[in-house]
C-alpha cells in the first residue's frame, strides 16, 4: 500500500472540496494557501462561477494568473472573477492593492447585457491597457463601452479596438469619452468598417492627445473593392486626406492606414511618419 505524498493530499482535499458544492469563505480559510492555484484552475476549467468568486475573494498571493487562463474565455467566467476583484476592493484587502491595469478579452461576441456588465465594475477603473480583439460588436451598443472609457480616461495608455467590425453608427458613442483620454500612447483601430468620413470624425477628436506615438486605422470603406481587398490606388488620395485631416488638429508621429502587415511587401509600422506604399 503506497502512501500519498502531503502534497497530492492537500491536492485531493482541494478537488474533493470544490466538488462537493460546500466551498465557503469559511472553509477556504482553513486550507493552506498551496491548494489555491489548483483550485483556481480546476474551478475556472470547470466553470464553477460561485466557487470562483469565493476563491478570488480569499485569494492569498500577489499575483492573479487570470491572463494565462483566459486563451478560451467565458464570459460567466470572467464576471465571477471580476465580482470577486470587486469584493476585495470594497473590503480593502486563492493582497490587492490597486485595480487591474491591464484588461484583454478576444475572440468571443459580446451582446449589449455584458458590455453593459463590463462597464459597470470598479476593479476596471483604473485601467492602463484595454484590448478588444476580434469581438463581433457589430449589433452591440457600444454606449456603456463609451462608459468605461470616460472612466479611465485619465490613465488609459493602450486602447485596442481590432477586427470589432465597428460600423459608422456605432462608432459616434465612443468619440466623446476617446477625446478625453489623455495619457493614450497607442491607439489600434484596424480590421473595423468605417467610411472615409466616419475615419475623418475620429481622428478630428484625437486632437488633444498629444502622447499618440503609435495609431493604426483601416483602409475605409470606399477604397475596398467586391471582394473587401484594398485597391492602393484608391487608398492612397483617401489616405492623403486623412493625414491632412489629423495634420489639422496635432502633429501625427507614427501612423498606418490599411491592412497590417502590408499584403504585398510585409512591411509594418515604421519609425518613420510616411507609410509606404507598394506599387
Amino acid at each position: 500500500m503506497s502512501l500519498q505524498s502531503p502534497s497530492r493530499l492537500l491536492e485531493l482535499a482541494g478537488q474533493s472540496l470544490l466538488r462537493s458544492q460546500s466551498l465557503t469563505t469559511f472553509s477556504l480559510d482553513e486550507l493552506p494557501r498551496e491548494v489555491f492555484p489548483l483550485m483556481f484552475t480546476e474551478a475556472f476549467s470547470m466553470r464553477r462561477c460561485e466557487a470562483l468568486k469565493l476563491l478570488v475573494q480569499a485569494w492569498p498571493f500577489l499575483c492573479l494568473p487570470l491572463g494565462s487562463l483566459m486563451k478560451t474565455p467565458h464570459l460567466e467566467t470572467l464576471r465571477a472573477v471580476l465580482k470577486g476583484l470587486d469584493t476585495l476592493l470594497a473590503q480593502k484587502e486563492r493582497y490587492l492593492k490597486n485595480p487591474l491595469e491591464a484588461f484583454t478579452f478576444c475572440h468571443a461576441y459580446l451582446a449589449d447585457r455584458d458590455m453593459e456588465c463590463l462597464s459597470q465594475y470598479p476593479s476596471l477603473s483604473q485601467l492602463k491597457e484595454l484590448r478588444l480583439i476580434h469581438i463581433l460588436m457589430w449589433t452591440t451598443n457600444l454606449e456603456p463601452l463609451g462608459a468605461l472609457l470616460e472612466k479611465v480616461a485619465a490613465t488609459l495608455e493602450i486602447l485596442i479596438l481590432e477586427d470589432c467590425q465597428i460600423q459608422d453608427p456605432e462608432l459616434r458613442f465612443l468619440l466623446p469619452a476617446l477625446s478625453r483620454c489623455s495619457q493614450l500612447t497607442t491607439f489600434y483601430f484596424r480590421g473595423n468598417e468605417t467610411s472615409t468620413n466616419a475615419l475623418k470624425d475620429l481622428l478630428r477628436h484625437t486632437g488633444g492627445l498629444s502622447k499618440l506615438g503609435l495609431e493604426l486605422y483601416p483602409a475605409p470603406l470606399e477604397s475596398l473593392d467586391n471582394r473587401g481587398h484594398v485597391s492602393w490606388e484608391i487608398l492612397a488620395p483617401i489616405r492623403a486626406e486623412l493625414m491632412q485631416t489629423l495634420r489639422e488638429v496635432r502633429q501625427p508621429k507614427r501612423v498606418f492606414f490599411g491592412p497590417v502587415p502590408c499584403p504585398s511587401c510585409g512591411s509594418w509600422p515604421s519609425e518613420k511618419l510616411d507609410f509606404h506604399l507598394c506599387s
